[in-house]
């Protein structure tokens, strides 16, 4: 491990809410916390690069969310306000 982050740092790094990653991190499916002091917890940098690369290489090609891609978004012209 060369570098720990704290929670300030971690946010920086991993674009999720803090309430995200604790329940990704439940299910364990996010690196495990460690503490290093009894009020104070970090998180191996090592262990959140290598999640970030799995997670980019299992990342699909295209969205599959439940918004649409842009492109096949349906415009419709707005009608007069009476």
């Amino acid at each position: 491990m060369k570098k720990a982050f704290g929670k300030k740092e971690l946010l920086l790094v991993v674009p999720l809410s803090m309430s995200t990653i604790d329940r990704l991190e439940h299910k364990g499916q996010f690196p495990k916390r460690f503490y290093i002091t009894d009020g104070r917890c970090a998180w191996d940098g090592d262990e959140i690069a290598q999640w970030l690369d799995e997670r980019k290489a299992a990342s699909p090609k295209e969205f599959a969310g439940k918004k649409p891609p842009v492109t096949k978004r349906v415009f419709r012209p707005v009608g007069k306000a009476t």
